[in-house]
Order: C-alpha cells, then sequence, then structure tokens
C-alpha cells in the first residue's frame, strides 16, 4: 500500500498561533531519522483512528503523537474546501521545531516517523472564514500512541 516512502525535509514556518508543503500527491518519510529495523507498512495497523473534527473559522485543534524512530502513524484528513491548513511539530527545549507543514489543503496524506522518542503534535486549522467538518484517519503502527489534547 504505502511502499514507496520519498525522503522529505520541508522547514516552513508560519504563525498558526503559538504552536507548519510539498504538494506532490506521496507519502513522506523522513529516511535520515528512520530506524533500521522501522515497522513494516505491509503489516496491518496496530490502531485505526477515525473521526469527523468539526472546526470553526480560524479554529485550531491538536493533537498528541508518542512516540519513536521505529514507530509510524500514517494520517489521511479530508476537508470539505482548501482552507486546512495542518503540522506536525515538537516543543524541545520550550521551543517549537516544525516537521512538516502545508497550508491551504483539502486531502492530506502523510507518513509521519518520528526522530526521536518524544511527544509531536499534529496541528489542525481552519483558515476559511466558515466552519466546517475536517475528516481525521490515523494507522498506527509500532508503539505509536495518539490522544487529542
Amino acid at each position: 500500500m504505502l511502499r514507496h516512502l520519498l525522503p522529505s525535509l520541508l522547514v516552513a514556518s508560519v504563525a498558526l498561533a503559538g504552536c507548519g508543503g510539498d504538494d506532490d500527491g506521496h507519502d513522506h518519510d523522513h529516511g535520515p531519522d528512520a530506524a533500521p529495523d522501522a515497522v513494516e507498512l505491509d503489516a496491518p495497523p496496530r490502531q485505526v483512528i477515525m473521526e469527523t473534527q468539526s472546526l470553526v473559522a480560524t479554529e485550531i485543534i491538536e493533537g498528541i503523537f508518542t512516540g519513536g524512530p521505529s514507530d509510524r502513524a500514517v494520517i489521511h484528513l479530508e476537508a470539505p474546501v482548501a482552507e486546512l491548513d495542518w503540522n506536525i511539530h515538537g516543543h524541545e527545549n520550550g521551543g517549537t521545531q516544525t516537521v512538516y507543514e502545508e497550508l491551504n489543503k483539502m486531502t492530506v496524506d502523510y507518513v509521519f516517523t518520528p526522530s526521536s522518542q518524544t511527544d509531536w503534535w499534529l496541528l489542525l486549522r481552519n483558515s476559511g472564514p466558515t466552519g466546517m467538518d475536517v475528516q481525521v484517519r490515523i494507522e498506527l503502527y509500532g508503539n505509536m500512541q495518539w490522544r487529542w489534547e
């Protein structure tokens, strides 16, 4: 299913109320950070989260992944209009480090491989003028944990 993972590293910054794109449509893996014994994505996920998140105009919500280099999260997001901003970031030493970010998307498909064992935040923001429902599907592999903040 997701056998061809492309390495990517994007440094982007956007003011998204304190807490970050590539439109090629491919799944991404942070190659240099991936462990040699990384979880095989051909196996079924250990857990699947499927939810609808309703966001009013300009609202931001965050979820937290807890995992490390041998874990994976396959993220799929769908919005009704291209006004979904999202990123994955960390908070090492009190700062904010953006791992990956895209703005004004309708559909997101992304494979997240943490570079270190810690908490990582998935930020969703409705950048549009009206409310919208975002379909969230997250497949967890290895020991990756998930919770909404």
